[in-house]
């Protein structure tokens, strides 16, 4: 592949992926040619129209980047589960080959996850064996909320442990008023990994015509090529 690949993966579901995965397309697609693409999509029928794909449209509307769905399963289950209930094996090997062939096309190819890391794609293969497939680095993204350090803990460990390099930390939905809770988060986030950039991404309205408005990225901690690109133009603390 001569492409970059980041996989984007969350400490949980619901935790931001797809917000930062589209606001992080369109930083990049200032200076690069992206893709980014829903490998395996679970609880739609139409990823266009229902999907992250759908929310992927309407934020980068203007923006030339390449967006793709892979899979698409009905019910809202993890997608090892999905399948077996709808009757429809997946084809991870299929799935690699088609994010290879972006990644040949693309400076950079992102490619959101489902879920968290160790999410079953299917009885063989999680989430993390399909990024390490793909020779990609991660970017985690957590809530900024009481529970978050346990779980970026663990998410950083089975990083390690299956030697996945994580590029990148984004705290999504911080609150432009952070109380106690969120600024010790970070703190303490910042303190026990010094080493890891993190951006935080303010709640926004996340609402039409641009639902990426109001983000207000902020970098903190060691910059990197990838937190540079997110962080370009705006403040940082």
């Amino acid at each position: 592949m001569s492409g970059r690949v980041l996989f984007v993966t969350g400490t949980d579901t619901g935790v931001g992926k797809t917000v930062a995965a589209a606001w992080l397309a369109r930083s990049l697609a200032r200076d690069a040619r992206v893709a980014l693409v829903k490998p395996f999509q679970t609880g739609v029928a139409d990823p266009a129209r229902d999907g992250d794909e759908a929310f992927y449209r309407a934020a980068l509307r203007g923006t030339p980047v390449t967006i793709r769905t892979l899979v698409s399963l009905p019910e809202p289950l993890a997608p090892s589960i999905a399948a077996a209930r709808a009757g429809a094996p997946i084809d991870v090997a299929a799935a690699i080959d088609e994010c290879r062939a972006l990644a040949r096309d693309h400076d950079v190819l992102l490619a959101e996850g489902a879920g968290g890391l160790l999410v079953p794609i299917d009885g063989a293969t999680d989430m993390a064996d399909f990024a390490a497939a793909l020779d990609a680095s991660l970017v985690v993204v957590a809530r900024p909320s009481l529970g978050t350090l346990n779980h970026v803990a663990l998410t950083l460990e089975a990083a390690e442990r299956r030697g996945l390099a994580v590029e990148l930390l984004v705290i999504s939905a911080y609150p432009k008023r952070a109380g106690v809770v969120e600024r010790e988060n970070l703190r303490f986030l910042r303190s026990r990994r010094p080493d890891l950039p993190v951006v935080t991404l303010a709640e926004a309205p996340l609402a039409p015509p641009d639902p990426l408005a109001g983000l207000d990225a902020r970098a903190h901690g060691p910059a990197s090529p990838l937190s540079g690109a997110i962080a370009r133009g705006e403040s940082s603390g």
